[in-house]
């Protein structure tokens, strides 16, 4: 009969385990292996009196133990995951709708207005409506263009400010030289 020492089995155990894993982080599964195999062995060392094959019939037992809960860990996780997309797709449907609701609400609520307007304008109503209009807009064109010039006097005075600072700065330079420094 082949000898294996406790060591031996809990390499081999981890050394299965670490090939285990296709993602970066071990699964439920993966770690209910290992973490079932180093109790199983350590269980079958303390009751099998230290034999070696009571180390590894543990470590193998604990391993298929761990490995059967770990999945069951995976289950419910996969389970949670899967629960928690189906709310968010829910969600996602249920801001759609209230969305679009809330257009039609507002499209709803310009057509009454319009057709308020429509029962009750007369000619005049919308000729006093356009002169309004046409007033606003031209208020509107002369605000406009009075910033516009208000701006445009800003950056000119800002330019002869540098442009004075400059000369200041040459001037003193000038005199500077001129007393000999």
């Amino acid at each position: 009969m082949i000898k294996v020492s406790l060591t031996s089995a809990l390499l081999c155990v981890a050394l299965l385990f670490s090939g285990c894993s296709s993602t970066n982080q071990p699964s439920g599964r993966d770690i209910g292996i290992l973490t079932g195999a180093i109790l199983g062995g350590i269980a079958g060392n303390q009751i099998g009196g230290g034999g070696d094959g009571n180390v590894v019939a543990g470590a193998v037992l604990g391993g298929v133990l761990g490995g059967l809960a770990g999945n069951q860990v995976d289950k419910r996780k996969e389970s949670l995951e899967a629960a928690e997309a189906q709310r968010q797709y829910e969600y996602e449907q249920e801001a759609e709708q209230q969305e679009k609701l809330e257009g039609q609400i507002e499209a709803l609520e310009q057509k009454k207005v319009r057709d308020q307007i429509a029962r009750t304008a007369t000619t005049s109503d919308v000729s006093a409506a356009e002169r309004e209009a046409a007033r606003v807009e031209a208020e509107l064109t002369a605000k406009k263009q009075a910033y516009e010039a208000s701006q445009a006097r800003a950056k000119r005075i800002q330019e002869a400010q540098a442009r004075i600072a400059k000369a200041q700065e040459e001037l003193a330079e000038l005199e500077r030289m001129e007393n000999g420094g």
